[in-house]
């Protein structure tokens, strides 16, 4: 009853100032939706990480040529030296799903009166599996037509929407480098990669195809790049101790020479960009934040006025027998009652943003049950923190001098 008094008393005094109620009770609102919108966007880039990688496949090892070194420093990457047959040869190793090889390219994809420039990825049937690629329309070539290299490419969702719009692409011609290949196949879309590339502009073909139809080479059984695909991502670091093993034997690396190829685990990657992502919504909640100590200072300030303004309404509650503490609860449940009522509005304010943001945008934005502890948590602490000093000054009134007060 008496908790239900004070409360009523405390929202009698904030209405009697209405326009100065409302102006404190915005910067709670600015900064609580400010801060609920910030980790909207960090938990964005940190779905948007897991997702890209998620697509890419977590479980993934890729083999990269060494570099070149001169005087002791890396200068640039140096010739090709891990062959096919070397990529093939890691499908052996136990607990390898399977692996794959790359040879790119970069041309303009002609169909009819449309051209558009294209990604091309010289490839084998086993990088569909690799890079969690699934065929939408049609099939994909085969490893008879790796062997023969023969001109049958498999296109992305973007290089279908540019050149063919809605017709279906399959068992037409286009001209890559002014040569004809024909589409066996299409691929589904899987959208932007973690840097913001278009991962559906893209051509996969043979990769021998690739490399006499479209971009020789000195030591054409070689590739840019090898990817392996292990069965779980707590045997990621085993199998690549084995495929460094394998690969140094195969290249008959002798003890205490440095490697001629660069072993990455897609785990280390996405545990860096994670950690990322973290330090970005932590550093953007923490910029944030500081309107809610603009706004909890604003508390501080009304609090402290209305003190002085009703220091006769104190006297004479005191007079009539009024406990400290009523007297200090009275000034805290304002001050608290301002906080919950702008970390509300801050609240539903920063959803409502957030989402809208997210639909312009075009990323799914997600509502998490931290928002609604932030904002319950700042509604607490700012309220007991930004009126507990005018509370402390209202109570230590004295009620004689309160009385006398003009």
């Amino acid at each position: 009853m008496i908790l239900s008094q004070i409360l009523r008393e405390s929202w009698i005094s904030i209405s009697a100032y209405k326009l100065r109620s409302f102006l404190t009770c915005l910067g709670i609102v600015i900064g609580v939706a400010a801060v609920v919108m910030m980790v909207a966007a960090g938990q964005t880039v940190q779905n948007t990480i897991n997702d890209t990688f998620e697509s890419m496949g977590g479980n993934l090892i890729i083999i990269v040529p060494g570099q070149a070194v001169s005087g002791g420093i890396r200068t640039a990457r140096s010739r090709p030296t891990i062959s096919f047959d070397d990529t093939d040869s890691l499908k052996e190793i136990p607990d390898v799903v399977t692996a794959s090889y790359v040879v790119s390219a970069t041309t303009q994809a002609v169909y009819g009166a449309n051209n558009w420039n294209v990604n091309v990825i010289g490839t084998t049937p086993d990088y569909l599996v690799v890079g969690n690629w699934e065929i939408d329309k049609g099939a994909a070539f085969t490893f008879e037509d790796l062997k023969s290299g023969r001109p049958y490419v498999v296109l992305g969702q973007t290089v279908i929407d540019e050149l063919f719009g809605l017709e279906n692409p399959v068992g037409k011609i286009i001209r890559l480098h002014n040569r004809p290949f024909t589409i066996v196949g299409t691929l589904k879309a899987k959208g932007d990669g973690l840097m913001g590339n278009d991962q559906d502009n893209i051509v996969l073909m043979p990769a021998t195809t690739l490399r006499q139809r479209l971009r020789g080479s000195p030591r054409p059984k070689y590739a840019d790049i090898s990817m392996v695909k292990v069965i779980s991502e707590d045997k990621m670091e085993t199998v690549a101790q084995r495929i460094e093993y394998q690969l140094r034997a195969r290249h008959r690396i002798k003890d205490g020479v440095e490697n001629d190829f660069t072993i990455r685990l897609m785990t280390e990657m996405v545990d860096k960009a994670r950690q990322i992502g973290l330090i970005l919504s932590i550093l953007l909640s923490a910029i944030a934040s500081i309107s809610l100590v603009v706004g909890s200072i604003g508390i501080m300030n009304m609090m402290l006025v209305s003190v002085t303004e009703r220091t006769r309404e104190i006297g004479t509650r005191k007079a009539l027998g009024a406990p400290n503490k009523w007297i200090m609860f009275q000034f805290l449940s304002e001050s608290v009652l301002i906080s919950c009522l702008g970390s509300a509005a801050g609240l539903l304010a920063g959803i409502v943003l957030s989402q809208i943001a997210g639909v312009i945008l075009g990323k799914d934005v997600p509502i998490s049950m931290l928002s609604v502890m932030i904002s319950a948590s700042v509604a607490i602490v700012v309220g007991v923190v930004s009126g507990l000093f005018p509370a402390v000054k209202a109570m230590k009134l004295d009620p004689i001098e309160a009385l006398r007060y003009q």
